[in-house]
């Protein structure tokens, strides 16, 4: 019994031991806070701002076109006939097909080319947290998200910021 407690002591002293040698290669980033804090999310936003500007401005004349053709009509319905009805119809069927399918591949375009220039913004941060653990020795980087408390000795988030600044 007396070799069981001391056996039970000295794997708890040596388990100690590990905790408090792993306790000083963890760290924490809140890789959120990263991404909105970095310079670069502004001038990508406002890259593809530019890049897309002429295909948003064509897809609001296109809609504004369609509400005047509207309105007109709406003011010329009483004045004619069948057939021009069926032909007015007609062509805002076709403008409304038109605007749909411009808007839609428009924002199918901008969503793959946010997220391409996201993907390159969270490899920077994941390039920056690498070299990071790298320099400082750091075993395991946990997102801040993910643990209900953190002494702020352990979050690299600000170092990670300066880094992908830079």
């Amino acid at each position: 019994m007396n070799k069981l407690l001391k056996l039970a002591g000295a794997l708890a002293l040596v388990m100690t031991a590990t905790l408090a040698q792993a306790q000083g290669k963890i760290a924490v980033v809140d890789t959120a806070e990263v991404f909105q804090k970095m310079p670069q999310r502004d001038l990508v936003r406002n890259q593809l701002q530019k890049e897309f500007d002429g295909r948003i401005k064509e897809v609001q004349k296109l809609e504004a076109d369609g509400r005047s053709f509207v309105e007109k009509q709406q003011k010329d319905m009483a004045f004619m006939n069948d057939q021009q009805k069926a032909e007015a119809q007609k062509k805002l069927n076709e403008m409304q097909a038109t605007y749909v399918q411009k808007r839609r591949t428009l924002e199918e375009d901008q969503a793959r080319r946010e997220h391409e220039e996201r993907q390159k913004m969270l490899a920077r941060i994941k390039t920056a947290i690498d070299e990071i653990t790298k320099t400082q020795g750091l075993e395991l980087v946990i997102e801040r998200g993910a643990v209900i408390y953190v002494s702020p000795s352990l979050d690299i988030t600000d170092q990670v910021i300066s880094r992908v600044s830079k």
